[in-house]
C-alpha cells in the first residue's frame, strides 16, 4: 500500500470510520447512525484518488428509499436492529446518505 493510500485511510478513521480490506482493491466503510445501525459501504481503489471516487460513487447511488425498504419487516416496520417506525428509518437513511457525502466532502477538502 502507498503512502498516499495509508494517509487517506487514517484520515477516514480519524473522520469515524472503520476501514477493513476485503480484497485486493476493495474496503468496507462503516460506521453507527445516530439510530445505532451499523452502516457500511463498500468501496474499491487501487490509489487514493480512486477510492476517494468510489465514496463520491457510492453517495451519487446510494438510493435511500431502497436501503429503507430493505430494512423493514412484512408489516411495514424495522427489523433487524432498526428503527421501528417506517418515518424513523428513513430518516436514518437520509443521514446515512449525508455521512456518505460529509465522508467526501472532507476527503476532498482537506486534500487528504
Amino acid at each position: 500500500m502507498n503512502k498516499n493510500m495509508e494517509q487517506l485511510i487514517q484520515k477516514i478513521e480519524e473522520l469515524g470510520w472503520s476501514v477493513n480490506k476485503e480484497g485486493d482493491h476493495e474496503y468496507l466503510l462503516g460506521k453507527f447512525s445516530p439510530a445505532g445501525q451499523d452502516f457500511s459501504i463498500s468501496v474499491e481503489g487501487e490509489d487514493a484518488e480512486e477510492l476517494v471516487d468510489s465514496i463520491r460513487e457510492a453517495y451519487e447511488n446510494f438510493d435511500v428509499s431502497y436501503e429503507t425498504y430493505l430494512w423493514l419487516d412484512h408489516t411495514g416496520h424495522g427489523k433487524n436492529g432498526a428503527p421501528y417506525h417506517m418515518k424513523d428509518l428513513l430518516e436514518d437513511m437520509e443521514t446515512c446518505e449525508a455521512m456518505i457525502q460529509e465522508l467526501h466532502n472532507q476527503l476532498t477538502t482537506e486534500n487528504v
